[in-house]
């Protein structure tokens, strides 16, 4: 999991979060069991969140959220490992079920913490999961910008449908990011709020070029001025 965190910091990433499940040998009795790995390091979210403009690295409070999705009555109690800066043992009930923590900045070159975890899925309650995964996105992702003041009474939802609606093949997801609803001195330079969104382009089986992202991103900018009335904001 190091080497995959690794590679995806050199593609640019900003965060991580990834699993992976196997099985493992334990000394000395060469016991086989299914274990469940998990790392995550970067940010909180690879854009500010609108309602803070702060951004935040994981912590192990996030790693324990994780690990609620799989572990029931999970708790945590202090550990110690060798390759851990910040070691906790894993627990469900009263059973020890795994071990998790900071990585030691030694083993790993990545900038801020790394979190791991190692849980033995052979000690869970078996359970149906609604949960649904997709393969992992193998061509990198483009991000564009659009920031524009619209009228008062015009809705992120009605936006949203501007943007997205007739479906752009290349589109990906669609981000609101900032928000400001001007007072009495503060208003934005036109009439209305000041909104920006993140739109993140990405196509299944190649790399994009930039030639067409911009003219993808065109086509929906043109068609917010044209039926929204919308202000853009270069």
């Amino acid at each position: 999991m190091l080497e995959v965190l690794e590679r995806n910091i050199r593609s640019g990433a900003e965060s991580v979060s990834i699993f992976e499940i196997g099985r493992a040998f334990i000394p000395p009795s060469g016991k086989e069991e299914r274990h469940i790995g998990i790392l995550l390091w970067g940010n909180v979210a690879t854009t500010p969140n609108w309602r803070s403009q702060t951004r935040r690295t994981l912590d192990l409070f996030d790693l324990k959220g994780a690990l609620e999705c799989i572990v029931p009555d999970l708790s945590f109690r202090p550990g110690r490992f060798a390759e851990l800066a910040l070691a906790v043992e894993v627990w469900s009930g009263d059973q020890q079920v795994g071990f998790g923590g900071q990585l030691s900045t030694s083993k790993s070159s990545a900038l801020g913490r790394v979190l791991v975890a190692e849980v033995n899925l052979d000690r869970l309650p078996t359970r149906e999961s609604p949960k649904k995964f997709r393969e992992l996105d193998r061509y990198p992702a483009i991000t564009r910008d659009i920031a524009m003041i619209v009228p008062e009474k015009l809705t992120h939802a009605e936006i949203l449908r501007g943007i997205e609606e007739p479906a752009e093949p290349l589109l990906e997801t669609v981000q609101l990011f900032d928000l400001f609803e001007g007072t009495e001195g503060t208003a934005p330079s036109a009439s209305g709020k000041s909104l920006a969104y993140r739109l993140t382009y990405r196509a299944k089986n190649r790399t994009l070029t930039n030639e067409e992202v911009t003219a993808a991103h065109a086509k929906i900018r043109e068609r917010l001025k044209r039926e929204l009335g919308v202000t853009l904001r270069e």
